[in-house]
């Protein structure tokens, strides 16, 4: 039984590999006259379309190479460092920020922030911290449209390099979403509201 579980797992792990080879040929085909074209660079979504690919393919990479990690490394420090400065912001007083790789209950924790002044108005936009990163990577890919030539730069490429570890890391975790229920009160309200308007319209 469990040779034939080690196999399977072989296969399976072989399978998903020639997809993400394939998957990315057939995106890496097209790639050179898509970097060349308006459409690139038409609005700051199309201009950020090579990052979003990336982080997918980065999403699948079980054993990254030293460079894949340090460019991972920088999504988690933004991720952690966004419930820093938010929980400073809004009183929830963080106590401790890690930024080293551990196993939880059986889960990798990439990186964490501890608080001790989380309470039912600051827990919901504290935990949602690290989605500031996508108005952030926004406001930068419009701002490089804006300011820069409207044709690919080699320089483009590093921007897609830094921006795609955000779009990878900017969606909270597990945890984040628990401590989101600190805050049921206004999530209560948030849905009264919506019925009391969804009756009054309706």
């Amino acid at each position: 039984m469990g040779a034939g579980i080690n196999n399977a797992y072989v296969y399976y792990t072989w399978i998903k590999k020639q997809s993400i080879r394939i998957l990315f040929l057939f995106w890496a085909w097209p790639m050179t006259e898509y970097l060349n074209s308006n459409l690139l660079f038409a609005n700051p979504y199309c201009y950020l379309a090579p990052s979003v690919l990336l982080g997918v393919f980065m999403a699948f990479q079980r054993r990254a190479w030293t460079a894949m990690k340090c460019l991972q490394f920088t999504g988690v420090l933004v991720h952690e460092m966004l419930h820093f400065i938010v929980g400073l912001v809004t009183m929830a007083r963080p106590s401790s920020m890690s930024l080293v790789p551990r196993t939880d209950r059986g889960r990798l924790v990439l990186g964490s922030v501890g608080f001790v002044g989380l309470n039912w108005m600051n827990a919901w936009i504290t935990a949602l911290a690290p989605l500031l990163a996508l108005p952030i990577v926004y406001g930068l890919a419009s701002w490089r449209l804006a300011q820069g030539p409207q044709h690919f730069q080699w320089g483009d490429i590093l921007i897609w390099l830094a921006f795609a570890p955000q779009c990878l890391n900017c969606w909270p975790s597990r945890a984040d979403w628990k401590l989101v229920l600190i805050s049921w009160p206004l999530i209560v309200l948030l849905v009264a509201s919506i019925a009391v308007w969804i009756w009054g319209h309706g």
